[in-house]
């Protein structure tokens, strides 16, 4: 690498809009090659290194784990396995994301009934009937005490 094309930790983290701690970081988990050091301990990256960060940024928008992003940046050839792969990854990230939508989704019912339930408790100075549903009901299955929308 000339010394012209080299640039240091900060100009690249500057350049990437990470941190140097996170270059340091991706660095040690392997998502980024090991940069040429000076005389001085200096690190020394290449221009590419801020498209590397661009992509793992990138990457990292759609919900992709950084050891996600290790395993694709392990495929950087343009093969139809390497494509193959990467579908792969994709269609898992997407189960994933259905299955949070769903969870996400009953969470919104079921809150929504307990704010019901609370403004006609407010309304008629009752006690709060999600907090004596949630001390005196086991805890469901997805996390949730009691059930919403009960009558008291």
């Amino acid at each position: 690498m000339t010394v012209t094309a080299a640039l240091k930790i900060g100009q690249v983290a500057t350049q990437g809009g990470v941190s140097v701690d996170t270059l340091r970081y991706y660095e040690r988990l392997g998502l980024l090659p090991k940069p040429v050091r000076t005389s001085g301990g200096y690190r020394l990256y290449g221009p590419q290194i801020v498209d590397r960060l661009a992509f793992i940024k990138r990457a990292q928008s759609f919900g992709f784990t950084l050891d996600e992003i290790r395993q694709m940046l392990s495929l950087e050839t343009a093969s139809s396995q390497s494509c193959g792969r990467v579908l792969e990854m994709i269609e898992d990230k997407l189960d994933h994301l259905n299955h949070q939508y769903e969870q996400i989704k009953r969470l919104r019912t079921e809150l929504s009934m307990y704010k019901a339930e609370c403004e006609r408790a407010v309304a008629n100075g009752q006690c709060c009937p999600v907090i004596e549903d949630f001390v005196h009901s086991p805890p469901r299955k997805n996390g949730l005490r009691g059930k919403p929308g009960k009558p008291r």
